[in-house]
């Protein structure tokens, strides 16, 4: 009896597994609103009622597909906290960087996740809170290591720790981007620089946090809508990307910009036919924006410090002013479903593939008195790369954390880290050699 009951159980498990799977599977092709019970059931081949016996809704088995994708993940990779630290962190960081979880199709369920994360409903999602909870809990093992780096009498080592873990986990998820295909490239050189810059930025915040406090601020839903003395056109355009900003792409309505706005649809309607024509205006006014500031030339300076040059590209990027808001709005574009389209969305992947290009030319720039001629371009890709993650990787926090840090203090630790990095940098030295100087 006890034998048949455990082969029972073991086929219970064995159907709840295989629902929890192709759940999974049909989400990262037709994303969250996309995937019906109806079409998990023909998938599997499983009744309605014993999908129902397993979950109670599409929520709950939404939410246990992405704890059972990242559970099973999780149990295969080595538990970093039990590794004895070395004497050398950016090593211990570049060996745990290698064994991070590789783009592709293991780590889609994640780009699912961030799709629900970017939202900030009104009313709680249980996967999209389920989601949030993986992540910070991801965050807080990360932050666990780094705060054993830390020098023992910090003040302030909680949340040191904490933005330490929010930026390595964010470099991990840029890996889930389809936007690297453009620009890849070697993994090894890439993750050994990544590892030393994001060894400097720990050295950075020890720093500033003897200096000042590291404080935060929560994000604040449904911000004010300030009133300026723009036409309508002008108006509803702003409170579209204000929105796009707030709920992702696919929070964009009429009713929200109308709303947001303080405007009634009537007026939109005299000037775009409908919320694609919104969004499309959004991205190519977003794509002037960055054409008009990459003009910009900025030669390298006569003491060689180049690190305040680099903040003030980076300022843009994260507060969205000044045509920087480009990079956000792209990446946001990015983490939808690749079925999506959007009027203007090739235009800008073309625009962030150029923004990439003209770092290339800047750091080419500003590396150039180290390095023969051969190696610049070489090395500038490098550093464009890790440039684009690091910035990335805040931009990504920003959206789907409940505290948001001072965006020139993530300007000040990305920029000196950069800084400091290549100044390590002799001639001849190659990516490789980087983190062994």
């Amino acid at each position: 009896m006890q034998r048949k009951t455990d082969r029972k159980n073991q086929q219970g498990e064995e159907t709840r597994v295989r629902i929890l799977e192709e759940a999974m599977r049909l989400m990262i092709s037709h994303g969250y609103a996309g995937t019906t019970l109806a079409m998990v059931r023909r998938a599997t081949g499983v009744s309605a009622s014993s999908i129902y016996w397993h979950f109670a809704n599409k929520e709950s088995l939404i939410a246990a597909a992405l704890e059972h994708a990242y559970r099973t993940q999780a149990s295969r990779l080595p538990n970093w906290l039990d590794t004895p630290p070395s004497q050398v962190r950016r090593d211990d960081l570049y060996a745990e960087l290698i064994r991070s979880p590789a783009a592709g199709v293991d780590m889609e369920y994640w780009r699912v996740g961030l799709q629900l994360a970017v939202a900030r409903p009104h009313e709680p999602i249980l996967a999209r809170d389920r989601f949030l909870q993986i992540r910070r809990e991801s965050v807080e093992w990360l932050a666990q290591w780094w705060r054993r780096t830390l020098p023992a009498d910090m003040e302030q080592k909680d949340l040191a720790s904490i933005l330490m873990g929010q930026l390595t986990v964010g470099i991990r998820e840029c890996e889930v981007l389809n936007l690297y295909e453009l620009r890849r490239l070697d993994a090894e050189p890439l993750n050994k620089l990544i590892a030393a810059c994001l060894d400097e930025i720990a050295v950075r915040i020890v720093e500033i946090a003897a200096e000042r406090p590291l404080d935060t601020h929560p994000v604040v839903k449904d911000q004010p809508f300030e009133t300026t003395s723009e036409g309508s056109r002008e108006l509803f355009v702003r409170a579209t990307k204000d929105v796009i900003m707030e709920l992702g792409y696919d929070g964009v309505t009429i009713v929200r910009v109308c709303e947001k706005a303080g405007l009634p649809a009537s007026s939109l309607y005299w000037f775009f036919k409908d919320k694609d024509e919104l969004i499309a205006t959004v991205i190519e006014e977003a794509c002037q924006g960055w054409a008009s500031i990459r003009q910009n030339s900025h030669l390298r300076p006569v003491d060689g410090d180049w690190s305040v040059l680099a903040r003030r590209h980076i300022l843009p990027a994260l507060d969205g002013s000044a045509g920087g808001g480009v990079l956000a709005l792209g990446l946001l574009l990015l983490l939808q479903r690749s079925d999506q389209v959007y009027a203007g969305r090739k235009e800008l992947e073309l625009v962030m593939q150029d923004g990439f290009e003209v770092t290339v030319l800047w750091f080419r720039e500003m590396l150039s008195p180290m390095l023969e001629e051969p190696k610049q371009e070489d090395l500038a890709r490098y550093f464009t790369e890790c440039f684009f993650r690091l910035l990335e990787s805040s931009l990504l926090s920003k959206q789907v954390e409940d505290q948001l840090w001072d965006p020139a203090l993530l300007a000040d630790l990305i920029s000196t880290a950069l800084y400091r990095v290549a100044g390590k940098v002799q001639d001849g030295t190659t990516v490789l050699d980087l983190v062994h100087q």
